[in-house]
């Protein structure tokens, strides 16, 4: 399981969304900015994956990794655009 950055991200991503869903839960506001926070939440996991990208020697994984890595960055971007457009429609339509 060590030498599998695939398992690494994935479990990352799980620990991810759980920890949003219990911090929603438990409606826990910190006033940092609502566009800092969606920052956080899209770019976390696919900076946690161009680190092991980084740092993985020489691996079986390792071209099949890096392009899992570019198709998480470009999956990352795609929704935080998706979701600042989303957001920014939602507040128009409050006023």
């Amino acid at each position: 399981m060590k030498n599998n950055p695939f398992l690494t991200v994935i479990l990352l991503f799980c620990i991810q969304v759980l920890l949003i869903k219990y911090l929603d839960y438990i409606d826990f506001n910190v006033k940092i900015g609502e566009g800092l926070f969606l920052a956080f939440v899209c770019f976390f996991i696919p900076v946690i994956s161009l680190i092991l990208n980084g740092f993985m020697g020489e691996s079986r994984y390792k071209k099949s990794f890096r392009y899992f890595t570019f198709f998480i960055i470009i999956i990352s971007l795609l929704a935080f655009v998706a979701l600042s457009y989303l957001g920014a429609l939602g507040k128009a339509y409050q006023h």
